[in-house]
């Protein structure tokens, strides 16, 4: 009677967690981008889009994605596009098809444009922990005198698109304290 109770069933394991594939990174990449521009105004985004290097990015837009290249470029000179068209694609495409290729390609070009801007935030980033990516939150004594040293240099609206766009951490309600005019 007493081997009974030892055929207790055994607790079941936790359930095995898949492995990470690309494809679950690419996924949550993406999601991570447009999530990243939703963010940003309509003015702001307007301003990013006009910051992007158009015959670059097309270059780039023809080789990574050639429906949406396809879509609403092909036939069209370089110098004839301009930054209300590629808003108005980017919008479309992004926003409406959920594209997060494209959006994580307007951020790596923005980024690229503004390149100066882009390396000074992943210094003074840096300084807090070498290993960025392990960065969990930057806490509001951290962060102002990384936005003072990039205010004092840039324009204020491009500092809040890069920290929004890069995915700085820090918290909304220190971007809505520190930006609140600009984000309209």
């Amino acid at each position: 009677m007493s081997e009974a109770n030892d055929l207790t069933p055994a607790p079941a394991p936790d359930a095995p967690t898949e492995p990470v594939t690309d494809a679950a990174k690419k996924e949550e990449g993406d999601a991570e981008a447009i999530g990243a521009l939703q963010k940003l105004s309509p003015k702001l985004f307007a301003r990013m889009c006009r910051r992007v290097p158009l015959r670059t990015f097309l270059v780039e837009l023809e080789r990574l994605d050639r429906a949406v290249y396809y879509r609403h470029f092909k036939g069209y000179r370089p110098n004839k596009i301009d930054a209300s068209l590629l808003e108005k694609v980017l919008r479309a495409e992004i926003f409406t098809r959920n594209n997060g290729l494209l959006a994580q390609l307007v951020i790596y070009n923005w980024d690229e444009a503004e390149w100066r801007l882009y390396g000074q935030l992943q210094k003074l980033v840096k300084q807090i922990n070498e290993d960025v990516e392990a960065i969990v939150a930057i806490s509001d004594a951290e962060a102002d005198p990384i936005m003072d040293a990039l205010e004092a240099e840039y324009d204020k609206r491009d500092v809040f698109i890069a920290s929004v766009i890069n995915g700085v951490r820090v918290s909304e309600e220190y971007l809505t304290k520190r930006f609140g005019d600009v984000r309209l």
